[in-house]
């Protein structure tokens, strides 16, 4: 009598919940990551505007006046909590150039005693009239 020998062939239950619970994971830390990221894409969209519409403008602006209006467009965006004052340097440069530097750091807690800190550094040179 012959017996047939059957490979096994799949996965075992246990297996795939080890796979179920790593893709879950994954899936879990992307949902904490993605608005942190979200709201760097408005700050540097902020930064962009503001460099636009300064070099649209016929007058050469203080560095007051350039934070006054970056906050407005942070403001507008709703993530003027995200940026105070303390992480905003503006400089004017020897060359004429005004450099708008952000510099902060997001703490997001993900589980227990687990958090994520992502930490995000842009800067802007806005040309001198």
């Amino acid at each position: 009598m012959k017996t047939s020998l059957k490979k096994q062939q799949g996965m075992t239950l246990i297996s795939m919940i080890c796979v179920g619970i790593v893709v879950g994971s994954i899936f879990f830390l992307a949902l904490a990551i993605l608005p942190i990221y979200m709201d760097h894409g408005k700050v540097t969209g902020a930064l962009a505007s503001l460099k636009k519409s300064s070099e649209e403008m016929e007058s050469e602006e203080s560095v007051a006046q350039l934070s006054n209006r970056l906050f407005k467009i942070l403001g507008m965006n709703n993530i003027d909590n995200l940026i105070t004052a303390e992480n905003v340097s503006i400089t004017k440069e020897e060359t004429g150039n005004t450099k708008v530097h952000i510099e902060y750091e997001v703490v997001k807690k993900i589980v227990g005693n687990a958090s994520i800190l992502v930490q995000f550094d842009d800067s802007v040179d806005i040309k001198g009239q």
